[in-house]
């Protein structure tokens, strides 16, 4: 049977000429980094002076900060689209993709669950949003937007990354056997004892499977949770139960044109 085969089938010429990365790489990471030094220094001026400087008043109660969470929010989508629906669709062409967009699914999510700390303001209450007493016998407000972010984005994120690791089993078994030293004990414990037997590879194409039937259904709900924080306000043209329909239309189209040639 084809997924009994053991790793000797794989080309080793291929895992043998990898190559370190070259310095192009890593001025690409120094730069990014940059980025992440200038943002968490916007972030901490914020935290400092006041979140007016983000452009949030009485009239603007969201501004760029709800923009760029329902922006990461459709992009993580597409990794969902693309990886769990068409293995429901037993779809063969997203092999070559699948991985990659169930990668950026999780980054994306994580990167989209920043931005309710960073609207929060002031971040070091941000416990008060936990579901459990505290010292002055407060529990959230489970009627506040933010609320539903945290409840969505903690969802998505949980069930996107168990798809995404349970996926990553057989790739990382190929890591441990191929690789020496501390390395090879890190992978053994994150390959969970996969040796490419029959049964497991059963147990794996079912849990798989269930994984992808259930993140599926968070595409709509998701999305139809991030609609809301625009729906429950009062602004005219926004009060409206078209939203959630026209959110979830809206991520699929952003999730599938990020992945368009």
């Amino acid at each position: 049977m084809e997924q009994s085969l053991t790793y000797a089938s794989i080309d080793d010429t291929v895992l043998d000429t990898l190559l370190p990365p070259r310095r192009s790489y890593w001025v690409t990471v120094a730069v990014l980094f940059a980025g992440v030094l200038m943002g968490a220094a916007c972030w901490m001026v914020q935290i400092l002076v006041g979140i007016g400087v983000g452009g949030q008043n009485n009239p603007v109660h969201w501004g760029t900060y709800l923009i760029n969470f329902v922006f990461w929010v459709g992009i993580a989508h597409s990794g969902t689209l693309i990886s769990a629906i068409l293995h429901l669709f037993r779809a063969g062409w997203r092999n070559p993709i699948a991985r990659a967009a169930e990668t950026m699914t999780v980054f994306a999510v994580c990167t989209a669950g920043l931005f309710p700390f960073i609207h929060l303001g002031r971040v070091w209450m941000v416990f008060y949003m936990l579901p459990f007493p505290n010292q002055r016998t407060l529990w959230p407000n489970f009627q506040s937007p933010l609320m539903f972010d945290v409840v969505a984005i903690s969802t998505y994120l949980t069930v996107s990354s168990l798809f995404w690791y349970t996926g990553m089993l057989p790739d990382l078994a190929i890591i441990r056997d191929r690789a020496i030293g501390v390395r090879r004990k890190i992978f053994t414990v994150l390959a969970l004892g996969w040796n490419g037997e029959f049964e497991i590879w059963r147990h794996y194409a079912r849990g798989y499977l269930f994984f992808a039937a259930l993140a599926t259904p968070l595409v709509i709900s998701v999305h139809s949770v991030v609609s809301w924080d625009f729906a429950l306000s009062v602004v005219p043209g926004w009060h409206t139960t078209i939203f959630a329909p026209y959110f979830v239309a809206g991520a699929i189209h952003s999730g599938l044109a990020w992945w368009s040639p």
